[in-house]
């Protein structure tokens, strides 16, 4: 490598750990590719050095960010019963225990150093049963020197795959509980356990949230507009409630219970869902070579089957009334996770080819015998490929706001997002790594700064964006669950894209339909069509909206596939 090209790649790197630091700095990333041109591999003397930016993102994270929750063993659990017996457990539940708790063997009562835990937890269990499943969060002592542990318990269905990997066996009268062991994630429903295990008040719940967050307290009494003194008194009565003595045993326990919060999907009365209230669970199937493919299943199971793929940052998670409206329509849709996002383990071999054989086995194993297929944005590949593979058994596909694998017309390069996806295609070695920071730095208000600069070239995404202020909160927690375990299937795709520029439609023998924005510069309704060649059937293009076409007209979209 010349010394020019190597200090244009010094120079990614070094924009790299910039945005580690501070992801709002994402867009100088355009132009330090621009200058890196078009390099398919990683220089050698790169990839230390980009693996060192995760370890700036980590490190920066500030609390009210990531990490997104990732997976069961990103958290410890035992499983109990009624009577304190161990079922089953993870490796992190037992290193907690072994390391400042006591002992613990499964088939036997789980033991504690200290009998008054021993006693917290029957009663949590109690208190928990007498809830009809709610959660219970649990204080339990390690010591003066290592001050308290918190967790939580609450029924073993509450998080799934767990009960069932534990083969649980039980009698009639019994049931399983989880005991929860906490790292370090953040989620609304916090607040609300902790109001109900502890009986803070309001004005105690503000107040740890603003020591949670970093303030002092001199802060929190300007930004609450109160006095220091009340809040002194107001901390008094967290500690006495919560059986602290010292500020940073509360902010550390706080940190800690985050994760557990946002791991539970159970809705108790009074707690803020992460998901939308009436999304379904997210199950899933085995494929043949023994990886998870998840998915939600929506509506009515004897309802007409619309398989819907989501867009490049996406889950399974469907706007806010998709279940209601399926059922009212009579459809099932069936959402999947493609390999590597949200709960799907992720492929050796990503392509649209793949995504589509998966997608096949789905269809297979939930024995749909036809099929309507709907995608948005950067599912659209993997969507019509899908429909190829199915042959007679796919009834159409409805492609919103589609993007086909070809590169943007120059005249949209203005827009930051499409700009930044064609630079970052052409430098595959950088991709992993931007999307593993991303995943480790995200949080609402990154999702909602890093949407509102993507609308700026359509008054209609803006307005829109404007005037629904629950979108926000949607688009961040489907963004979200994409990366909830991990960033694999965001970059796979990313790559996906660049290889696929020779695939083609040809074989394409259902109707096919397009409906598509008219201030689309994110996804350019021409390049699409460019593509499609004559294989829609019909194009519809929508006024007045560019890229989210297709939440603000998705009663519409629904209606259409239930026509």
């Amino acid at each position: 490598m010349d010394d020019t090209k190597s200090a244009n790649v010094a120079l990614v790197i070094e924009t790299m750990y910039q945005v580690a630091a501070n992801p709002d700095s994402w867009q100088q990333l355009i132009d330090a590719l621009a200058d890196a041109g078009d390099l398919q591999d990683m220089p050698p003397e790169a990839a230390q050095d980009m693996a060192r930016s995760q370890d700036v993102a980590r490190l920066t994270a500030r609390p009210e960010e990531g990490p997104i929750p990732a997976g069961r063993n990103d958290i410890g659990w035992i499983v109990l019963s009624s009577r304190r017996k161990v079922l089953a457990a993870n490796t992190l539940a037992r290193d907690v225990m072994a390391s400042s708790l006591g002992r613990m063997k499964v088939g036997a009562e789980l033991g504690f150093d200290d009998p008054g835990n021993a006693e917290a937890l029957t009663r949590a269990l109690a208190q928990s049963r007498a809830q009809a499943g709610g959660q219970t969060i649990l204080r339990l002592d390690r010591g003066e020197d290592d001050g308290p542990c918190f967790a939580y318990v609450a029924p073993a269905r509450a998080l799934p795959g767990v009960a069932d990997a534990a083969a649980i066996e039980l009698a009639d009268d019994d049931q399983a509980y989880a005991l929860i062991f906490p790292a370090v994630e953040e989620t609304g429903r916090l607040w609300s356990s902790i109001r109900e295990s502890f009986g803070l008040t309001p004005a105690e719940l503000r107040l740890a949230r603003k020591l949670r967050d970093g303030r002092s307290l001199k802060e929190a009494a300007d930004e609450l507009e109160v006095s220091v003194n009340t809040l002194r008194n107001q901390l008094r009565a967290i500690f006495d409630k919560m059986g602290l003595k010292r500020q940073s045993d509360l902010i550390r326990a706080l940190t800690q219970l985050s994760s557990v919060a946002s791991a539970i999907e159970i809705q108790t009365p009074g707690m803020i869902p992460l998901a939308s209230a009436d999304a379904p669970p997210v199950v899933a199937i085995t494929l043949r070579d023994g990886r998870r493919l998840a998915y939600r299943d929506y509506g009515v199971p004897a309802g007409r089957s619309v398989l819907i793929f989501h867009e490049g940052l996406g889950s399974s998670l469907l706007p806010p009334g998709a279940q209601g409206l399926a059922c009212e329509l009579n459809l099932r849709l069936i959402c999947a996770e493609r390999p590597g996002f949200g709960q799907s383990d992720p492929s050796p071999d990503y392509s649209f080819d793949s995504v589509a054989d998966d997608m096949v086995e789905l269809c297979d194993q939930l024995g749909l015998s036809e099929v309507r297929i709907g995608a948005i944005l950067s599912g659209a590949p993997s969507a019509l490929q899908t429909a190829i593979r199915l042959g007679p058994r796919a009834a159409g596909v409805l492609l919103c706001s589609g993007r086909p694998p070809r590169p943007v017309s120059e005249i949209h390069h203005k827009n930051p997002l499409t700009l930044f996806r064609s630079r970052i295609e052409n430098n595959p070695w950088v991709i992993e790594t931007f999307y593993a920071i991303l995943r480790l730095r995200m949080s609402a208000q990154l999702v909602e700064r890093v949407v509102r600069g993507s609308v700026g070239g359509s008054p209609g995404d803006a307005a829109y964006f404007d005037e629904n202020a629950h979108i926000a909160s949607y688009i961040a927690t489907y963004v979200g669950e994409a990366l909830a375990r991990t960033s694999r299937g965001a970059a796979d795709e990313v790559k996906a894209f660049r290889r696929a520029r020779n695939l083609t439609v040809a074989d394409l023998a259902c109707p096919l339909e397009v409906w598509h924005g008219d201030q689309d510069v994110f996804a350019p309704l021409a390049d699409l069509l460019d593509y499609l060649g004559d294989k829609p059937r019909e194009v519809r293009v929508v006024p007045g909206i560019g890229h989210l076409m297709a939440l603000k007209h998705w009663d519409e979209v629904l209606r259409r596939a239930a026509a």
